[in-house]
């Protein structure tokens, strides 16, 4: 893995003059190891399902869908080659299953009033004794225009499942105009990776990070608030240490498990709950247990949320 420490060290951000009349902003990431369109924007909604890891289900879809807006209207303004393409050109790249739940193609819809050309790749990451690696199990390119612009959306820590997707994207075509990248919860070691593969291959690439690219642990998965190698908005970084404090911030994974927050949120739940106990057997201070107690009483309240039946839950209002 790249040394996340040393990227972030010579790190600028610059604010882009793109996003000053929009909610949100919007600021380039000046490193020698990240193209030069890489951003990390502001985005409530991400940092809401950051911070809050028990939001799973609707409130977690509504959350993806408003931060992929935020990320279609600052992209909207900072890319000439998505404000000039046609609907007919703009395609979604579907990683399986975890991107299914950025809920782009609804995003898009929200600013744009059509739905998007959408390509599936089944993608699979594999712990190896050599390290994690991607299998690609599954590939429908049928839906992916010519002169196409492409976005993908998707948690992305190394890099690896990433990188594949992009080389398998370009051999579906030879026309690709640009290609834009979007994370809720992205890497630094990620980014680099991308960045390095992705600078000859003579297509505009645009990253998008929400609020954060976090130093990724060296178990190549977790990726955390006050990794020593995370770029971070001042504001956000704040917002994480008074929310978790430090050990937590230092500890916990931002995003947990992605696809199984989203596929499976009973199973996610009962993954906090654990975390909370077993952090509860440690020594730490008073602060921290108070927090890690809030968590816990959080998740119980929606994991019996999810224990109520149809009958007792269905909307008159729409039956």
């Amino acid at each position: 893995m790249v040394d996340q420490q040393s990227i972030r060290k010579n790190v600028e951000l610059e604010k882009t003059e793109y996003t000053d009349d929009l909610r949100h902003q919007a600021y380039r990431v000046r490193s020698e190891h990240l193209l030069d369109n890489t951003f990390i924007i502001e985005s409530d909604s991400s940092l809401k399902i950051l911070l809050s890891p028990w939001i799973v289900g609707a409130n977690l879809a509504r959350s993806a869908q408003i931060a992929s807006t935020d990320f279609l209207r600052i992209a909207f303004e900072i890319c000439p080659e998505l404000r000039k393409a046609t609907l007919e050109q703009i395609a979604e790249i579907v990683p399986l299953a975890g991107a299914l739940y950025y809920r782009m193609t609804q995003a898009f819809q929200t600013l744009f009033s059509e739905t998007l050309n959408r390509c599936f790749v089944g993608a699979q990451r594999i712990k190896t004794a050599e390290g994690w690696i991607t299998d690609l199990s599954y590939q429908n390119y049928e839906a992916m225009p010519s002169d196409a612009i492409v976005l993908i959306g998707d948690t992305i820590a190394t890099g690896g499942t990433m990188e594949r997707m992009i080389h398998t994207t370009l051999q579906q075509s030879s026309n690709i105009r640009a290609i834009l990248i979007y994370s809720i919860a992205g890497g630094v070691a990620g980014a680099a990776r991308i960045s390095r593969y992705c600078e000859n291959i003579g297509i505009p690439v645009y990253q998008f990070y929400s609020n954060a690219i976090f130093g990724v642990a060296p178990n190549g998965t977790d990726m955390l608030w006050l990794h020593p190698g995370t770029i971070a908005l001042p504001d956000s970084r704040m917002q994480a240490v008074e929310t978790y404090g430090e050990y937590l911030s230092e500890h916990w994974c931002t995003v947990w498990d992605w696809g199984e927050r989203a596929k499976q949120p009973v199973k996610h739940l009962n993954r906090i709950l654990a975390a909370c106990k077993a952090e509860q057997q440690r020594d730490l201070p008073d602060t921290t247990l108070t927090r890690i107690e809030h968590i816990a009483q959080e998740t119980n309240q929606v994991l019996n949320h999810w224990k109520t039946t149809l009958s007792e839950i269905r909307s008159p209002d729409h039956w």
